[in-house]
């Protein structure tokens, strides 16, 4: 089993790749020495991301998609500029390269796109505002480009994460005053390496809590 990490500078993307091993993975990060002894890693730019064209040959058995930004937001303070980026960032980019893996053909026959997700996206909880709508709206696209792509045997499933104990969790718990325990990120890693495996999967949006 094959597997290319977009986004892959992310701690959950590098724990999974020390887990499974045979991933690749692209980043639009800086690189640092962490990653290149886990990862085989290409850099690339969200604004020009067809030069990646002729940079990634191989074929996949799944794709994971970890572009995504948590800040704080309020629709009753309502800043465009901000919810643009937001939304650029957590639904835009995401959609964009999904497009990018199915022109390039970089699946296998069977092969799944995986885009990381949040349980951010069924709650209307204060503070998530901009973020909530933008993974409500990249859930709902996978399961439209789940019917599009049936036909050419590539499986779209979106997998919606509960509040990790990392940087970007902590920061999400304290801003909205969750009351949600945290989970591990062993146990996102031994649930997606179990998902990663099945091949019936297609349409989901599986939560881990």
């Amino acid at each position: 089993m094959k597997n290319l990490h977009f986004g892959g500078s992310s701690n959950l993307s590098l724990k999974l790749a020390e887990e499974i091993r045979n991933t690749e993975a692209v980043s639009s990060k800086k690189i640092t020495k962490i990653y290149t002894k886990i990862f085989k890693i290409k850099q690339y730019d969200y604004l020009n991301l067809f030069k990646l064209g002729n940079k990634i040959t191989e074929k996949y058995d799944n794709v994971l998609i970890f572009n995504g930004f948590y800040s704080a937001s309020f629709l009753s303070i309502f800043n465009r500029k901000k919810f643009m980026n937001d939304f650029e960032i957590n639904f835009l980019i995401p959609i964009e390269i999904s497009n990018f893996i199915i022109e390039k053909s970089l699946l296998k026959k069977n092969g799944s796109i995986f885009f990381i997700s949040s349980i951010a996206a069924k709650e209307d909880r204060i503070g998530n505002a901009y973020y909530s709508i933008a993974k409500n709206a990249l859930n709902f696209s996978s399961k439209i480009l789940s019917n599009e792509q049936r036909k050419r045997n590539i499986r779209i499933n979106s997998i919606a994460l509960g509040i990790v104990k990392n940087k970007m969790g902590i920061k999400a718990k304290k801003i909205t005053n969750s009351n949600k325990k945290y989970i591990s990120l062993n146990k996102v890693t031994k649930k997606i390496k179990e998902l990663l495996k099945n091949k019936s999967l297609n349409k989901k949006i599986i939560k881990i809590i």
